[in-house]
This record gives structure tokens, sequence and C-alpha cells, in this order.
């Protein structure tokens, strides 16, 4: 297993300042210098090029860094591997879930638990862009997204099952919505704030969603409010930030001082379970053959 002092090496070539470096470790400069300085001694290379006023990774560096934190998933990952083992499971599966797929998965993952009592269960919540990231790497065995997370593989490298479809609506306090006439979403996208999960890249990304809005409505708004979660986008709107488009399983957006508007955008949104072809955990075909 891995020195856990590499965590100094992995956190100053995230920050590049031995300031927050120390700080984030509750160690001195000194310790924090100290420790690259044998690193780099150790290696035979220079990992960083510091001066008195920056701090940089060199090619090296930067090649290590990369190297590292593929090592620490895989560590962390051995270890809960390792714990499901001496817990009597016979197999573990790793889950990633986005946004709002919570909402419609519970029977599922209840039944499945019920009638897999040998499988461990870890179920992680991230952005698409994450959970594509991280099904890619390994670190999840299955994930259950929006089905645009599917354009980010060949097509050949995944295997799927539909889960869900829901249509999506755009919510917004009464107070925000008594402006407008009734069910004009339309002039409330054009004229309100957008508050939205979609992320900066990525398969659900702002761009993604200004193209589909101009593609559907004519109007792209003029402000965006990102937030990374369903709770935070709720939040936004209940405190008359603005207006979210939410799939209709979202129960906080059937709140009665909410208005809801189904948005006419094409076809249903479908959510998809996906793991990669390559990916031999028994434990993730079995999950995504589950009935």
């Amino acid at each position: 297993m891995l020195n856990k002092k590499i965590e100094y090496f992995v956190t100053l070539a995230e920050c590049l300042s031995f300031t927050q470096a120390a700080a984030a470790h509750s160690v001195s400069q000194t310790a924090i210098s100290q420790y690259i300085a044998s690193l780099e001694a150790k290696l035979q290379v220079r990992l960083f090029n510091r001066n008195a006023h920056s701090v940089s990774l060199t090619d090296a560096g930067t090649f290590f860094y990369e190297r590292v934190t593929f090592l620490l998933r895989y560590e962390s990952d051995t270890k809960k591997r390792l714990i499901a083992i001496a817990e009597q499971y016979s197999s573990y599966v790793k889950v990633g879930i986005g946004m709002y797929e919570s909402r419609h998965t519970e029977d599922f993952f209840s039944r499945f638990l019920l009638a897999h009592p040998e499988i461990k269960v870890d179920i992680f919540q991230y952005p698409y862009g994450a959970l594509t990231e991280k099904l890619k790497s390994g670190e999840l065995d299955v994930i259950l997204a929006n089905v645009l997370c599917k354009q980010a593989f060949p097509k050949e490298e995944i295997l799927s099952r539909p889960m869900f479809e829901s249509f999506n609506y755009l919510v917004a306090d009464r107070s925000i919505a008594d402006k407008y006439p009734e069910g004009d979403a339309v002039s409330m996208l054009k004229n309100e704030c957008l508050v939205t999960n979609c992320e900066d890249t990525g398969p659900n990304s702002m761009d993604m969603l200004r193209q589909m809005l101009l593609r559907e409505f004519g109007v792209v708004p003029e402000r965006f409010s990102q937030t990374n979660s369903t709770n935070a986008q709720m939040l936004m709107v209940r405190a008359n930030h603005g207006v979210a488009i939410v799939p209709d399983i979202v129960q906080e957006a059937q709140e009665d001082n909410l208005v809801r508007i189904k948005m006419h955008m094409g076809e249903m949104t479908r959510y998809d379970m996906i793991r990669l072809s390559s990916n031999n955990n028994p434990a993730a075909q079995l999950l995504l053959e589950f009935e």
C-alpha cells in the first residue's frame, strides 16, 4: 500500500502552494518541503519547478501525479473489496448514479439487495461527467444515468439497459410564475435565471443545454446559475433565484407553492444502466440483468 505521505505530493500538485498543502494536512511547510525533497531524491527526478514566486509541476511531476492518483483510486477499491470478502460477501459492485436517478430506483435496489444478500453494493452520486470518467477508469462497475452519457463511449464498449423514462418540467415559485401568462414557459426562460445542474463540459454540458433550448424554444436565458445537486437546484428555485428544468420524478418540484409546466422537448428523457463490456465483475452483469 502507498505511503500515507504521498498525499502531501498529491495536494501540492493540485494546489501548487506549499502554504495551502501544509494547511490541508495540518503540518508545517518545512514538513511538506522535506517530504518533496526526499521523494525527488528517491525517484532521482525533479517533480516541481519552484522559486520565490511560484510552484509548477515538471513534465515528470505531471506524469507522476497521474500515476499516483490512479494508484490511490485502486488502493481504495482494493481495501473495500478486501473488507467485502472479510465480511463474507461473495461479490462487490460499485454503482454510480447521477443527480436525479435515486428518485426512481429505490424499489429496484431494494429488490436486488433482498434477492442477493451475498453481494455488497456501494452506491455513489456524481455529476454525469464524473460518472462517465469513473466508469471508463474502472472506479465504478455500473452507472445509472441520463442516456446522454452513452455518447461518451463507442457503442461496442458498453452494455446497457433502459431503466425508466421521464418528461421534463419547468419549475418556478408561484411568485415568479404569476408574472407571466399561464403556461408561458418561453417568456420565463427568456427573462428569468435558469438554475441548472449542467456542467461546463461532458455529456450534460452547458453548451448542450443552450443548443437544446435554442432548438426547442428559440430562446436562451441571459442568466444561468449552476448547482451540483437536485437539493441545491430546488433550494435556489424556492428562494426565488430563478426557474429550473427537472424530470417529473423530482418530488421536491411538486410542492404546492411551485408551478410546473410540462416541457415539450420531443421524446421523454431516458435513464439507462450502463457498464463497460470489458468489465468482468459478475455482480455488475447480474445487476444489469436483474428484473
